[in-house]
């Protein structure tokens, strides 16, 4: 029953990121972009919507079992912790670093703890942090931090 009220409340959350979105203002015109600063926000919250009601209707699935020792230890706490970590390392040193140096670490990072192999862990991290770059830097007109590469930035 908690998954359930748990997506309920994430589709809740997701409504009122819909309705604030909805409020920012229109793209400027005279602008290339046919898109204002609500398209990501709205895109967002209809997948949290989604997501929320999935879990709230349908539920989680088939439920893992677990023992009950394991289910409140330091263990089972440590791999959110690990992400949690890697968020706030991002959001503290992504000016300095930038986003092409310290996207592929925190991606191989995280899926070497979650027992991926070192091969594919840096293939994915550092196909994932180039193909994120193209879309947002190149595709869509997103700055991302360059940090340590800004000298270098009108190549990249």
């Amino acid at each position: 029953m908690t998954q359930r009220l748990l997506g309920a409340a994430f589709a809740l959350f997701g409504v009122a990121v819909l309705l604030l979105a909805m409020q920012l203002p229109a793209p400027l015109a005279g602008t290339r972009i046919a898109y204002g600063p609500g398209f990501f926000p709205i895109l967002l919250s209809i997948i949290i919507i989604t997501a929320g009601a999935w879990l709230a209707v349908i539920g989680p699935g088939s439920a893992v079992d677990e023992v009950e020792g394991e289910r409140y230890s330091l263990r089972a706490f440590a791999k959110p912790a690990v992400v949690c970590i890697a968020a706030l390392i991002y959001i503290f040193y992504s000016q300095q670093i930038g986003f092409l140096i310290l996207a592929p670490i925190i991606l191989i990072t995280l899926l070497l703890l979650g027992n991926v192999s070192l091969v594919p862990s840096i293939v994915i991290g550092l196909v994932a942090a180039i193909t994120v770059h193209i879309v947002f830097a190149k595709i869509l007109l997103v700055p991302l931090p360059l940090g340590l590469l800004s000298q270098w930035g009108r190549y990249l």
